[in-house]
């Protein structure tokens, strides 16, 4: 694996302000199905198990545009430019019909010369958006979901022909996926809302505070160890949102104790466990697919927490160790492309990734 971008997410908090307790009903895993909680059961390590998905990709921010932005011209012309007609496309060279942007080229392929998908587009964007302000929601939906898309070439029936590079195809997918798929979400853990102030977020312990550590353990052994499925985690504990697709995991198991007293209910034996998850990373576009190149990168999260474990061995709760945690995590499944979105099927070539390379 190479360009790894590494973060040991440690925010230097005391582990006393932790919720060392069961998990509530937003942080209960059973939430994302029946899963296993038994840990001599759940896997040390864990991936993926098609390497086709959970590929790294863009978050397709607000401030440039979102997939209105046309990421390959030299001068993109960001809210400025105006869409091209029929006439003025019948005139373009293939090269400069290949800049414009993922929205115009499926409203070209659409023969919508008026571009309501650009249009839509630009009424949710604004140059003045924060710079983490994009659709990762709908990105890591897709790469969760779809194997990474292949370059494409297709020409409407008019007789324009326009390259979908491998991004303006995710593009879409994430466009789709964050604004009009039908498939819901379920989420474990609630979103914080506040920066790294400690009394901010001590006030704020409900949603600040989670996702509960036994629940985190149990979500990822069971999902990448004995399902080989992914899931979205916001990486960042505080108000920004920063979704990433897991990809795999390691984990080792250290020291063991009794309980505490605000260890969950029903605790017998508390074990100590470190684990490094790898997320797919947030890449500017690119022309061709990613995976097994150079240009993956994948982000490493260590997590350092305790298990609460019952007479039986089983997880009921967890406490984290330093602050390193995620916010949430989440799942989706995926949906299908009608409606306005029927072309997509024409759009969307799955690559074909056969095994595992260096990651």
């Amino acid at each position: 694996m190479k360009n790894l971008v590494f973060t040991s997410l440690v925010f230097g908090l005391t582990a006393t302000c932790a919720l060392a307790q069961g998990w509530n009903e937003r942080n209960n895993p059973a939430r994302l199905g029946r899963l296993d909680v038994k840990l001599s059961r759940l896997p040390l390590a864990g991936r993926v198990a098609d390497p086709s998905l959970a590929w790294p990709g863009y978050h397709w921010n607000n401030n440039v545009g979102g997939i209105a932005h046309r990421w390959t011209a030299r001068d993109p012309q960001n809210f400025k430019y105006k869409s091209p007609s029929l006439a003025q496309l019948k005139s373009l060279t293939q090269e400069e019909i290949n800049q414009l942007s993922p929205a115009e080229k499926y409203d070209i392929l659409n023969r919508e010369y008026r571009y309501p998908t650009v249009k839509r587009v630009f009424t949710q964007v604004s140059p003045t958006a924060e710079s983490w302000h994009g659709i990762c929601h709908g990105y890591t939906t897709a790469a969760m979901n779809h194997a990474e898309p292949e370059t494409v070439v297709l020409k409407n029936r008019d007789g324009i022909e326009v390259t979908f590079y491998s991004s303006d195809v995710a593009g879409l997918l994430a466009y789709f996926y964050a604004k009009d798929a039908t498939a819901k979400a379920t989420l474990v853990g609630e979103r914080c809302y506040v920066d790294t102030d400690v009394a901010l977020l001590d006030e704020n312990r409900a949603r600040c505070w989670d996702i509960n550590a036994g629940a985190f353990h149990v979500i990822v052994t069971n999902r990448l160890g004995l399902l080989g499925e992914s899931f979205v985690a916001d990486v960042t504990r505080f108000r920004e949102v920063w979704n990433h697709v897991a990809v795999s995991y390691e984990s080792n198991m250290l020291a063991q104790s009794g309980p505490l007293e605000t260890s969950a209910p029903g605790t017998v034996t508390r074990q100590f466990v470190e684990m490094k998850v790898r997320y797919a990373g947030a890449i500017a576009p690119k022309l061709h697919p990613v995976i097994g190149t150079p240009a993956a990168e994948y982000l490493d999260s260590r997590y350092q927490y305790w298990l609460d474990l019952d007479k039986d061995g089983e997880v009921v709760g967890g406490e984290w160790q330093d602050g390193a945690q995620p916010d949430f995590v989440w799942i989706q499944g995926a949906s299908q492309f009608k409606g306005k979105w029927q072309k997509l099927r024409e759009v969307y070539v799955p690559r074909k990734v056969r095994a595992y390379e260096d990651q």
